[in-house]
């Protein structure tokens, strides 16, 4: 072999491994872009039940003021 023809091969076998590290790169942020979403979807929930407790406890002290009210108009 040609000393520049291997030196051709060897400089595209960089480029091979500099191109593999790029995608080993992407596929971490991939996996950590994925793990992010799960982590908000769970937070989400949370969330919405947080809300739905706060909701509860709205139509609790609703009721309670209704209580109120009629005892101090019939009591």
């Amino acid at each position: 072999m040609q000393s520049s023809e291997k030196r051709d091969i060897e400089f595209g076998q960089s480029f091979v491994e500099f191109g593999r590290s790029f995608v080993e790169f992407g596929r971490s942020f991939v996996e950590f872009g994925r793990s992010f979403v799960e982590f908000g979807q769970s937070f989400v929930e949370f969330v919405r039940a947080f809300i739905e407790f706060g909701q509860a406890f709205i139509e609790f002290g609703q009721a309670f003021i209704e209580f109120g009210q009629a005892f101090i108009e019939f009591g």
